[in-house]
């Protein structure tokens, strides 16, 4: 995947994109009649047929799934064998329980399109460096999405993980990373400890893409 490396559907037109996407709203909402516990039992309780689930339009048929339905029925929302299950991801935990999503290989497939399609999208080529100041542990899915979207795009990583600036501007200064990933607060704290340290950000090899990329990549 490069700059120039873009998926066909996504020069579509309008029509062309809503008749792909119906086409696979269907095929998804046959294997949740057959495959989610939670929707078998959602269409049978909100009596609704899921084959006239055909369109776009028709999706005000099916009832919002909140928050309170992930946690009170978090595993019928699992609907593949235990087998096929390759990443295990949970939500903070911040609000009530933590909320367990599982990745198969096609998930995680699917996790690194979006992000690589993302990073073109904002001027990201497989000639730059990401360097990753978020976490890739501890159950977080962002992280693990941003690795395997650069990844994806064929692109240089370092895995320098959250905090710590000392350490992120030693790595800056020794594998000149071109982009970083990050929450925006964080910039200012690197900004703070440069100040502090003698080291003038304004030469560094992110120089060019430091707010942009956050704004845009992350």
């Amino acid at each position: 995947m490069s700059n120039n490396y873009f998926p066909n559907i996504e020069r579509k037109s309008p029509l062309e994109i809503k008749t792909f996407q119906e086409k696979l709203l269907r095929k998804q909402i046959k294997y949740l009649a057959s495959n989610s516990p939670f929707y078998q039992h959602m269409f049978t309780r909100e009596k609704i047929d899921s084959q006239k689930i055909r369109s776009i339009e028709d999706l005000h048929l099916i009832p919002f799934t909140t928050k309170e339905d992930l946690n009170k029925h978090n595993r019928d929302f699992f609907c593949v064998k235990k087998s096929q299950v390759i990443d295990y991801i949970t939500t903070s935990g911040t609000l009530g329980d933590p909320v367990i999503f599982v990745m198969t290989d096609s998930d995680l497939d699917r996790l690194a399109y979006n992000e690589a399609i993302s990073f073109v999208c904002s001027g990201c080529t497989a000639n730059d460096i990401f360097q990753l100041t978020t976490t890739i542990d501890k159950r977080f899915m962002a992280g693990l999405a941003y690795f395997l979207g650069a990844r994806k795009l064929g692109a240089g990583i370092v895995r320098v993980g959250a905090g710590i600036p000392e350490l992120q501007w030693d790595t800056i200064m020794r594998i000149q990373p071109t982009t970083l990933i990050t929450v925006p607060s964080f910039i200012l704290k690197l900004v703070e400890y440069a100040e502090k340290n003698g080291i003038d950000y304004h030469k560094s090899s992110v120089q060019n893409y430091l707010v942009r990329q956050i704004t845009k990549c992350n």
